[in-house]
């Protein structure tokens, strides 16, 4: 990349924050100056957008010029805004087929519309999980196959699966089979897979957001560590791998760097955006509200199905 990035795209869990939760001083520091340069720095998460505002609120993140690419490209909005600036549903006839496939494997089906989260198992713990840690309120209905089938006031804009990670990883496979060609999908955790439209993922949604800044995609930088950060490392024109990454994520990336815990994103844009020299350190907020109840490094780590697919993992956001 010869010249300074005009878009940085970043995963969160994993890439941004560290394995306690918090963004370090060094990436806050590079945002800062990035963002002076002219720089568009996009969060890019398989969370809704409303779980990327909690975030941005309880990290005191700067998030001036920042746009939100909430779950997995289905929607992005711009943060000072509000703007969207694309919204990508899945059909709900599809969303009727996956539904069908889930049940005969007894795997948990939420499906993410907006700022709701629509379940029809509302007991069940990862359900509080996944709605309590991204702001989203619970619609509780007798059946999400009848919830679709109606339709009128549905939309989908992903559909998360959860199970043990022995079980979630074989159907991820039969998945595969039936869903390939008609969805995107991928792993976000050993215990998260889900879906989104054909050609809806963090790749499109980089895309999207370069044609309406004017960019060219030779222009952007995409960090992330999962599965489903491979299509916008993929489109960037300089797509980085956090060391701690699955290894898919590391062989297919241009570069890797330190891992999320060593500061591996500010690793870089010190080089694209100082020659190699730290920006200058900005305030650090004294208010931060670490993202993750525990260090993950406490508990084995993150985990990666591609690496390890046998490990547990704790809850997650994504």
């Amino acid at each position: 990349m010869t010249e300074s990035p005009a878009i940085i795209a970043v995963d969160i869990d994993g890439t941004l924050l560290t394995s306690s939760g918090t963004v370090l001083p060094g990436t806050r520091a590079e945002f800062a100056r990035a963002r002076d340069a002219g720089a568009t720095i996009a969060l890019a998460s398989g969370r809704p957008v409303v779980g990327l505002r909690r975030l941005v609120r309880m990290s005191s993140l700067d998030d001036r010029g920042f746009v939100l690419i909430g779950v997995n490209g289905a929607m992005s909005v711009d943060a000072d805004t509000g703007e969207v600036v694309a919204r990508r549903p899945l059909a709900l006839d599809v969303v009727a087929d996956i539904l069908e496939l889930a049940e005969q494997h007894d795997v948990l089906v939420m499906l993410c519309s907006g700022d709701r989260l629509v379940v029809d198992r509302p007991g069940h713990p990862q359900v509080s999980v996944e709605a309590d840690g991204n702001e989203l309120a619970v619609e509780a209905v007798p059946s999400l196959a009848d919830a679709v089938s109606a339709g009128a006031d549905t939309v989908v804009d992903k559909v998360l699966m959860h199970a043990d990670p022995a079980r979630l990883r074989p159907f991820g496979d039969v998945f595969a089979d039936r869903f390939a060609g008609v969805t995107e999908f991928a792993f976000s955790a050993p215990f998260y897979f889900e879906a989104t439209a054909r050609g809806v993922d963090k790749g499109s949604a980089l895309a999207d957001l370069a044609a309406a800044r004017g960019v060219e995609l030779s222009r952007c930088v995409a960090f992330g560590d999962n599965g489903n950060d491979l299509p916008m490392l993929r489109a960037a024109g300089l797509g980085v791998a956090m060391a701690n990454s699955t290894a898919a994520v590391r062989a297919a990336a241009d570069r890797v760097t330190a891992s999320n815990d060593d500061d591996g994103i500010a690793v870089v844009l010190r080089e694209l955006f100082g020659g190699g020299v730290p920006a200058p350190a900005v305030p650090e907020p004294t208010d931060v509200e670490p993202l993750h109840a525990l260090d993950l490094r406490e508990l084995g780590g993150s985990g990666h199905p591609d690496d390890a697919p046998e490990q547990a993992a704790p809850p997650s956001h994504e």
